[in-house]
Order: structure tokens, then sequence, then C-alpha cells
């Protein structure tokens, strides 16, 4: 029984990851050769030549991606013209049949099944939006195994807003549009069926060296995951089930060459010539959420005021606090070293009873590998903006005259309104658990100014405090003094 469940699980690994391995993996990578047959437009013919536009547009992303060899279409419709056949309209039988012949080994077929401009304008306000979509069902046909690689609905739009009545013209830059945004989703799907996947050649000074560079389509964003293969398993009847695949580590491209590239190894150990690097996608987009404990000074302060003119009382009632626990929401782009990213934060004040803030910070992480890229310090210097709430008091015993014409309701609750500016810097140790995902935890100092009042109020409404009160100095909150941060944080 053992026996069999752990063979189950290595078919199932195995056949996982033979779906993105559909070729002989080689040292050196080497270019598909793709023919892109003229995409056949079965839509409502808002545009008889869409298909051709759309066709061209999918052969400059893919020219773009540096990933194949793309078969010239002229001599190919040459060759299929001697063979009494079209571009357009090809059956699937057909392309393979012309692609073991022609020596292409994958093709690229499809149909438009959608193209549409929609618009709202508004006659009187001279202003309104338009709309445009075009639907794709893309094939990928292998020719060697005579498998459809991938098959889907792809869909490109556009939106944008106009100010005169919309004419044929402006329709079609719509729809142009629409089209575009059609053959860059086209290459985001390419991207991810035709991964590159190779072995590693050799290993120098702790370097990894990958026989592939810019020649074909890496970039130095480019990452790889790098997988050992087990030994096959020979089963008494003779069939062989293939090694499984263990993951082993990440590598991020170092130094980058036309046909080669070195990469240092930033996740694993034990990595070694002959592994198995395979291309992957790891976001540069930084969402984290902290938990912060900052310096959040109120001095207590219990002061009354009476009324000139009846028995109404200013109250002034300030509680001591020290610090504040806070959430900050961060959002960013994480560049390895450099990571600049925005930070939205509420600070809870004294726990909401009288008092909450608004903190945002804009940071400019400084990264610096302690271990590989698993480790890190993080060094965060950061601008920052503060808004506080306070509830400084109340009315109470009748209404509380300011002079002869200005009065606050009794029972009225008096708040304050305050702005901090400032600067400030952390000192962050970043484990990462993985690519994508880590935690933090650090402690910062922040110099920010004396509250700047923005008003007063009660119910609402703005008012000035007369100037006995003012000549008090009331301080609200101060947001100088030590921040201590515990977070997490992940790429997309």
């Amino acid at each position: 029984m053992k026996k069999a469940v752990f063979l189950f699980f290595i078919i199932f690994y195995t056949c996982l990851f033979s779906q993105n391995i559909d070729r002989e993996i080689t040292d050196r990578y080497v270019k598909e050769n793709i023919a892109v047959f003229e995409i056949e437009d079965v839509s409502t013919e808002y545009r008889k030549d869409l298909g051709k536009k759309v066709t061209t547009l999918i052969e400059n992303s893919l020219t773009r991606m540096n990933r194949f060899n793309i078969v010239d279409r002229a001599n190919l419709d040459k060759y299929l013209k001697e063979m009494e056949l079209q571009l357009t309209g090809i059956t699937e039988e057909q392309v393979i049949e012309v692609g073991k012949i022609y020596g292409y080994s994958k093709a690229i077929t499809g149909r438009i099944t959608s193209a549409n401009v929609t618009f709202d304008y508004d006659i009187e306000s001279g202003s309104g939006n338009i709309y445009a979509n075009v639907d794709l069902v893309l094939q990928i046909v292998d020719v060697e195994t005579t498998k459809i690689l991938y098959s889907s609905k792809i869909s490109g739009s556009s939106y944008y807003s106009i100010n005169r009545y919309p004419s044929m013209a402006l329709r079609e830059a719509a729809l142009d549009e629409a089209c575009n945004d059609l053959a860059i989703q086209v290459e985001s799907k390419m991207k991810n069926v035709f991964k590159i996947i190779l072995k590693i050649s050799d290993i120098k000074d702790g370097n990894v060296i990958l026989f592939a560079g810019s020649e074909h389509g890496i970039s130095k964003n480019t990452r790889f995951k790098v997988y050992s293969k087990s030994e096959d398993i020979v089963l008494p009847s003779g069939n062989v089930i293939e090694g499984e695949y263990k993951e082993k580590g990440t590598l991020r491209i170092k130094d980058l060459g036309r046909e080669y590239s070195i990469a240092k190894i930033s996740r694993g150990n034990d990595i070694k010539a002959g592994d198995i690097a395979r291309e992957t996608h790891i976001g540069n987009f930084l969402v984290g959420f902290n938990i912060n404990y900052s310096a959040y000074k109120m001095k207590s302060l219990q002061k009354t005021y009476q009324s000139s003119t009846n028995n109404g009382q200013l109250n002034i009632n300030l509680n001591k606090n020290d610090f504040a626990l806070g959430m900050h929401l961060r959002v960013g782009y994480d560049n390895n070293l450099f990571s600049p990213n925005l930070s939205f934060g509420l600070l809870f004040g004294d726990f909401f009873k009288t008092s909450y803030g608004i903190d945002i910070r804009f940071n400019f992480d400084i990264n610096v590998n302690i271990y590989k890229e698993v480790v890190r310090f993080v060094f965060i210097p950061h601008i920052g903006l503060g808004l506080t709430f306070t509830d400084i008091g109340n009315v109470s015993g009748g209404d509380y005259y300011i002079d002869a014409n200005t009065s606050i309701p009794n029972e009225s609750k008096i708040s304050s309104r305050d702005i901090f500016f400032g600067l400030g810097a952390m000192a962050v140790i970043q484990y990462n658990i993985k690519d994508t995902l880590g935690f933090n935890f650090g402690i910062g100092y922040k110099l920010y100014t004396k509250p700047i009042n923005l008003g007063t109020y009660y119910d609402g409404n703005s008012f000035a405090l007369p100037e006995e009160i003012k000549n008090e100095k009331i301080k609200t909150v101060n947001l100088t003094g030590f921040d201590f941060m515990i977070g997490i944080y992940g790429l997309l």
C-alpha cells in the first residue's frame, strides 16, 4: 500500500512538471521554429482587414519576445499555394502536415469571434466614453506531438473619454487600441506556455552559468526555479516511471550576455551543474501589512473655563498617553536593492477613547542581503505626514459664550484636528519564507513637527478657541519618538 501511494505521488508530480516541459531539455536554449497563420475573422465584419491586422500585431509581439524563429509568412503563403492551401482557414490537420514538411515545430492559429465598438455620448455636455472589444480564440499546435498545447479565448479592449461625437475614424482608432491590447495578452500567454527550461551548464565562484541570454528574451528581471531530477524507476514489468522533480532553489540574473547569462543563487543550497533551471515569474509589485507601536504622546491636562455670561463651562480634558498601536498597509515596487513604497496607517491613539490618527509615509527601503535573499537587513528612511483627531473637552452647565454673539451649545464635545510633517528611519530584519512571501520586524525613530492646528470643532461646526485658552498652549499630540514594527509582505 505504501509503495502504491509513493508511486502515485511520483507519477502525479512528474505529470504536473511535464506539462511545462514538452521537449528535450538541453544545455543551450534552442529557439522554436513557429508559424503564425493568418487569423480568421468570423466576427460581424466590423472591419474586413481585422484578421490581417491582428496577425501582424501577434507576429510583432513574438518578434519582441526574442524567443522564436518566426516563419516568413510570405514564403509560407507561397508554399501553401503550391499545395493549393491558404493561410486563412487552414485546418489543424493541414497545419500539422505542412509543419512536418516545411520544418516548423509550433503553429499559431486563431479566429476573431467578436469585434465591437460602443459609446455613450451626452449632447448637452459634449462628452462621453467609447469602448472597443475584440475576442480571439487562440490555438497553439505542436506539430511533433500533433497535440494542441493551448486553446483559449483571449480578449483585448480599450476605453477612453471623448469630447465630441465619435466619428468613424475615432471608432476605428478605438478598435486599433483593442487589437494592440489583444496582442499584448497573446504575448503574455506565449511567455507562460514557452518558458525557458534548460540544464545548468556550470557553476563558477558561486555563480550559475546558463546558456541563454538576451537573444532568447531573458532580461535582468528574469528569475529561474532550479529542480533536480531523481533516477527513473524501472517496474518489474519493464515500464519506466520518470524520476521526481524536486525544487532546490531560485536564481536571479546577475550579468546578461547575448547568448549566455550569469545568475546568483538567491535561495537554496546544493545547486549544481546538470540541475534544471526553469523560468518563473516573480512579480515586483509589493504589498505589505505592518503592525506598529509608535510614539503618540499626549500630556495630561484638566482645566475648566467659566462662561462670563452664565453658568456654562468649557472643560478641557486631555488624558496622558505615550504610545499607540497602529496598522499600516504598504504598496510599492521591489527592485532588489531599492524598494520605494507608500504606506497608509491608522493609529489607534489611546484606543479611540479620545484620539486617533492617520499616518502616511513615503518609504525608500535599502536592502542588504545577509544570507542570500533569505535574510535581509533593510534600512528604511521615510518622509511622513500625520493627521490626528482628538476630543479635547466638552461644554457643561449651559451654553458657553465665547463672546456676546458666539456660543457653544451645552453638552457639546470639543475636538481638535492637527497636522504634522516629519522624517524618520527604521532598521529592519526581514526573513523571506518564500520568494514571494516574508515577514519583518524592526525599530526606528521619527522626528515630526509640533501639531499645526487645522481647526477646532463642536458638532461638526468650526470655531476659534478664546485667547485665554490659546495662551495655555494646549498640546494635543506629539508624534516624535520611537517606532516598533512587525509585519508581513508579498510580491505579486
